[in-house]
């Protein structure tokens, strides 16, 4: 991928070496001041081209500085070959400014151009080969001939001798001997530059080798950005993959993935790690048995051709929702008036936070993983799901129930262990007499199937006496001590009665009250 294709020469340099052409052959037929003035024509466009070839080689270093930043191990070699470029550039250039400077310097005496851009006495044909010791040892001339042979084996090295790149610049810094006439010897290129030619041929003639230089310059520099991509993985086999966000879809949602094409070199594998464990393959088997969001992180290594590893590394999260199965019965769809009906409400594939909970005729309280449920209306409610998918609030489901008003309880003696007793139960066992009378009575449901909150306000007993009974009431759960006096003077097994238990609902605004009966308790 190398050669002249990659570097053409630009209108502009093509219009300036033709003008130099033809103004150095003119010049041997000893035209007028007009064509001098010519050469300081394309030795000005030459400096604007210097100019801005400094400009943009600046960029480049900039933009090679950036991608070591970026990647050190990867750019270094480049980066460290570009700073030599830049080196031997500005020391070549550096030698012929200080060939224009001097040769200026004897032209003009004086009054020269320290800089060396302008020149006065321009027809001058002696200072050129003066200064470059032509009449002498011409050391200085081939000092900056060696000087010019030395950068092009620097910039042929630099391109790895490639064939038309070396052709290319073998032409362009050529110091080879010039054989003018067929039947002429040969003149060496210090002679033929330098010798009678007039100061301002030879100025521009030099600006133009310092074009050559910071042309080639930036030319190399573009050639080892190009050359970093040859560092890059190669891939020998594409595939088409969707990743979707998720591949659960509910009912007016959208499915969502994206389209990739995935890259793979199937003679150099990876290494992927999920965390810090190595997998032994590209897949990844998690065991989900807990419920919730959890993050999975995780790197993937390659060997690049330097030798060098290459670490990428991934970040996602996962969720993990309880297997669902809606088992419904339609005829028990209740809930309790002036009761926490609690609720659970999810929806597989959503997390709890996304999830919107009303009610049409109650009022829906989030309470840890449930929803207390109150209703408000006699005869129904309906509760409503929605929730926030993709930054729109979607409508999930919803669910009629019907409202009846909490069942009365049952009423109980309350013994000292802790254990339940009455009359009623087929489990009921015998009391002892102590444990009778220490007893307290307390209004639940017999089967547990509501966890309602009741106290008792007040009971009354009635205890045999001659053909009748004799009721003694008292105040919430506690036999009195009336009662126990009582009590206790009573026979084995001669049975007393629990009556007109008054009982009240914990919590609710209009609380749940009546009246129970034990009925017929036999003394231990």
């Amino acid at each position: 991928m190398s050669g002249a294709k990659n570097c053409p020469e630009t209108p502009r340099q093509k219009m300036i070496g033709m003008m130099y052409l033809v103004l150095t052959a003119m010049l041997a037929l000893n035209v007028s001041a007009d064509i001098l003035n010519g050469f300081d024509l394309v030795n000005n466009s030459l400096k604007n081209s210097i100019d801005n070839s400094k400009v943009r080689n600046q960029d480049l270093y900039g933009d090679m500085q950036s991608l070591y930043d970026l990647n050190p191990t990867k750019v270094g070699e480049w980066l460290e070959k570009a700073n030599k470029v830049k080196e031997e550039s500005d020391k070549l250039f550096g030698i012929l400014q200080e060939f224009k400077v001097g040769i200026i310097a004897l032209a003009d005496g004086k009054t020269a151009d320290p800089e060396g851009n302008i020149i006065q006495k321009r027809d001058n044909t002696n200072v050129a080969g003066e200064y470059a010791e032509v009449g002498t040892t011409k050391n200085r001339g081939n000092e900056l001939k060696q000087a010019i042979d030395n950068y092009r084996i620097f910039v042929e090295e630099m391109f790895g001798n490639d064939t038309l790149r070396t052709q290319i610049y073998d032409a362009m810094f050529n110091t080879e001997p010039v054989k003018k006439k067929p039947d002429e010897p040969a003149v060496e290129w210090v002679d033929n530059t330098f010798a009678h030619m007039p100061a301002v041929a030879v100025v521009t003639m030099l600006s133009k080798y310092q074009s050559d230089v910071r042309s080639t310059e930036a030319e190399l520099i573009q050639y080892f950005i190009q050359q970093q991509d040859a560092g890059d993985f190669r891939v020998n086999k594409i595939q088409a993959r969707l990743i979707p966000d998720s591949k659960n879809v509910m009912q007016g949602g959208r499915y969502h993935a994206e389209i990739a094409l995935m890259a793979v070199d199937t003679t150099k594998a990876p290494i992927y790690y999920l965390g810090d464990n190595q997998l032994e393959s590209e897949i990844i088997d998690i065991p989900c048995n807990q419920i919730g969001t959890f993050p999975i992180r995780g790197r993937l290594e390659m060997i690049d051709q330097y030798g060098a590893t290459q670490t990428y590394e991934f970040e996602d999260q996962y969720m993990v929702s309880a297997p669902a199965a809606t088992v419904a019965n339609v005829d028990m769809n209740v809930v309790y008036r002036g009761y926490d009906n609690k609720m659970e409400i999810s929806v597989p594939g959503l997390a709890d936070s996304q999830l919107r909970v009303s009610a049409n005729g109650a009022t829906m309280t989030k309470s840890g993983n449930q929803y207390i449920c109150k209703p408000t209306a006699k005869d129904k409610i309906t509760i409503l799901v929605s929730a926030d998918i993709d930054g729109k609030t979607r409508t999930i489901g919803q669910k009629e129930f019907r409202v009846r008003p909490v069942p009365s309880p049952s009423a109980f003696l309350k013994l000292p262990n802790g254990e339940r007793w009455s009359p009623t139960m087929e489990t009921a066992g015998r009391l002892k007499r102590q444990d009778l009378l220490d007893a307290t009575i307390i209004a639940e449901y017999e089967d547990g199937m509501l966890n309602a909150d009741f106290v008792v306000t007040e009971f009354t007993i009635k205890i045999p006496r001659g053909a009748g009974f004799d009721p003694i009431k008292v105040s919430g759960g506690k036999f009195s001590d009336r009662q126990i006096e009582r009590l206790k003077n009573l026979k084995p097994k001669q049975e007393f009665l629990i009556e007109q238990i008054k009982y009240e609902m914990k919590g609710a605004k209009t609380a749940k009250s009546g009246t129970l009966t034990m009925g017929s308790v036999p003394m231990p």
